[in-house]
């Protein structure tokens, strides 16, 4: 089977920078069973991922949806795609879908908003949307929370839909036998990912802590300066027990994590997975977790969970429950890696994305006889 992987507009494709999705895309692709065969097209960066097959356009063509899509046409009209699995954006899935005989599928990385079924307007635009997933021939999502939330918004959509999870090759993850007693949270610089409130919280307790320290690995700083700001404010009666880092690659990421006792992962929106508690999982963290959206499907019951409209009192008691305990702390560590490899196995992972490909186009050529 030939594929077509089409990347959104602010990706970063390679290791020096690349964001959540762009790292779920090549950890599926790099284990497909049709890699060879696969195409993926997204913009020029500073860096590419190596051993795939890879077509890039300039920034003047990722800022313009109908270039982007005559892009992707034309590519995949070269390539003689099978398939072509659009990540992330339905108004290029389904332009593309509109244009070409090829089925297209939609890999949907976050939550989908819901148009309310009352007011001119608001129906209009509830139709428009139904007609661009009624033209898809298939929809992925990446967990069961953003499928179900999904179902229960768009009940009028009837396209075939899949799960396919983030998934890890956990042979990558070595974590260390000895742990530093350290404190670690990674994550965007942004409001909605609970940094403030973490840095908070690591202030109380490492006054209460002489003999353990914090780190934050924090992404896309840029975005919100000012919030940045606030939470290198907060950390400063700490200083000389922290360390700062920003946008690093994942092979940095990935030895903090493997050196850290426990990660902090305080999102205040509903996450549509939890990359970042996987990471944490896989490192051999002991998580601290609150448990929005996806996290839960991460962690299942090998994390302490914050309470709904947690504070940070409530991430400092979790904490310390851990520091207090470190039997629990080792047996969640131990245990939320092992759940996380049976469940979030890259070969079994990146297999149920190609059986749902092998569905999708297997599907149509049925109902095309």
């Amino acid at each position: 089977m030939r594929i077509t992987c089409f990347m959104p507009r602010n990706m970063r494709f390679g290791p020096s920078n690349a964001t959540s999705i762009d790292l779920c895309v090549y950890d599926l692709i790099k284990a497909s069973r049709y890699r060879d065969t696969t195409k993926i097209l997204c913009c020029e960066n500073e860096t590419l991922f190596s051993g795939l097959n890879i077509s890039t356009y300039p920034p003047s063509i990722d800022r313009h949806k109908t270039k982007k899509t005559k892009f992707a046409l034309d590519q995949a009209q070269e390539s003689s795609a099978d398939l072509i699995v659009v990540q992330q954006h339905l108004p290029t899935a389904a332009g593309v879908a509109r244009r070409v005989s090829t089925p297209v599928i939609l890999h949907k990385h976050n939550m989908i908003k819901s148009v309310p079924a009352k007011g001119v307007l608001n129906v209009l635009k509830r139709r428009w949307h139904v007609n661009q997933y009624k033209a898809l021939a298939g929809i992925i999502f990446v967990s069961e929370t953003c499928r179900d939330q999904f179902r229960a918004d768009w009940p009028e959509v009837t396209t075939p839909m899949s799960v396919v999870y983030n998934g890890l090759d956990f042979s990558d993850w070595q974590p260390a036998n000895t742990r530093r007693r350290e404190i670690i949270c990674v994550g965007r610089a942004a409001p909605e990912k609970g940094i403030k409130e973490a840095a908070e919280a690591v202030v109380d307790i490492l006054g209460r802590e002489p003999s353990w320290s914090a780190r934050f690995i924090l992404s896309e700083t840029q975005r919100f300066p000012d919030y940045l700001q606030d939470v290198m404010a907060t950390l400063r009666p700490v200083a000389d027990r922290v360390v700062v880092e920003v946008n690093q690659t994942l092979a940095v990421v990935r030895e903090r994590l493997e050196e850290a006792a426990i990660a902090l992962v305080p999102s205040r929106w509903e996450e549509p997975f939890g990359r970042t508690a996987l990471e944490a999982h896989a490192a051999g963290c002991a998580v601290v977790s609150s448990g929005t959206g996806g996290l839960k499907e991460v962690s299942g019951k090998y994390a302490l969970f914050l309470p709904d409209r947690f504070s940070v009192g409530d991430i400092s008691d979790q904490v310390s429950t851990l520091i207090g305990a470190p039997g629990m702390m080792s047996r969640l560590a131990q245990e939320g890696r092992s759940y996380c490899a049976q469940k979030f196995a890259l070969g079994a992972v990146s297999a149920s994305a190609d059986n749902f490909y092998e569905r999708i186009v297997g599907r149509l050529k049925v109902n095309a006889a």
